[in-house]
Parts: C-alpha cells; structure tokens; sequence
C-alpha cells in the first residue's frame, strides 16, 4: 500500500468511494455524509490536500484529505501544531485490511516532517462506533465541541457536535 496525492482524472472513483462510505455510515448509524459536488473535491485536489491510498495493483482503496488550521473546529488559527485528517474513506472491499491505520502511520510521519505536535480528527459526537475506532487507532478523546452555524465549513458540520480526537507526536 502507498499514498499519494489525488489528481482530477480519479474523481469518478473519488466519488464511488465516498458513495460507499456514506451508504456504510447510513446503514450504521442512521446518518452520514452529504453527497460531495464535484468542485468540492477538485477544489481540495488543486490546493494539494486530497489523498488516495493505493494498492500493490494500483486500486485505490481508500481516500482522505488534510487541513493545517482548523479555527472553527479546533481553534487553531494558524495551524503550527498539528495536522488534521478529515473524510477518510475505505472502499466496502478494502474494510478490516488496516488502510485507516495505514493513513495514521502516513500522518504521524507527515507531522513529523513539518514539525508538528499533533494529529487531529473529529466525527459526529454520538457516532459511538467511529468513536471506539479513532481510539484504537491511536487517538486520545480530547473532548466534544458544540459547532456554530456557518458557511466556512462543508455543510455536515453545521450546528453539529463533534467529538475531538489527537494523537501527540
């Protein structure tokens, strides 16, 4: 398995995997993701920040983006301490195979590089089953956070709570 950056010709397989992932996170939660427009994720492609995890055979078995400031989520205003993973996604076939660990593992060393002290991600607070996960892979529950109505943020974080996670490097 290797990351790399995402480029615009791999949003129609971009797209099929979150598709997957919003139907996975309905059928477990009752709830998910909204449907990402095309510019979203070309606009996260462009700024170098959406990533695919690929396999020994060049199939691409999971995707997630980064941020380095989060304000409104984190109060992190000029983002020096920590890298923020946000909708890691794994195709249905590649779940129970460690590519989210794989991700983590690719961060931490990111971090690392660029002198951070953090990874950080978040998920909807009563999403009970993320929440178990994000802490075996790792993650210390910081705290929830109650986040304002905005349109600075996609719109499945607005008026939400989310629960903050971290690893310290």
């Amino acid at each position: 398995m290797r990351i790399e950056r995402t480029v615009i010709a791999d949003i129609p397989v971009v797209e099929k995997i979150y598709s997957e992932a919003r139907a996975y996170q309905f059928q477990q939660s009752g709830y998910g993701w909204p449907v990402f427009n095309k510019s979203f994720i070309e606009k996260e492609i462009t700024e170098k920040r959406h990533f695919k995890v690929l396999d020994k055979n060049d199939e691409m078995a999971g995707v997630f983006s980064i941020v380095k400031a989060e304000p409104i989520i984190w109060n992190d205003e000029d983002g020096k301490d920590a890298i923020y993973l946000h909708r890691m996604a794994i195709r249905n076939s590649y779940r129970g195979k460690n590519i989210a660990k794989k991700v983590v593992d690719w961060a931490m060393v990111e971090a690392w590089k660029n002198k951070k002290k953090f990874i950080r991600i978040d998920t909807w607070a009563n999403n009970e089953a993320l929440t178990d996960y994000y802490r075996k892979l790792g993650f210390e529950w910081i705290g929830k956070r109650q986040l304002p109505p905005t349109s600075d943020l996609p719109e499945h974080y607005n008026n939400i709570e989310v629960n903050l996670f971290e690893i310290r490097l």
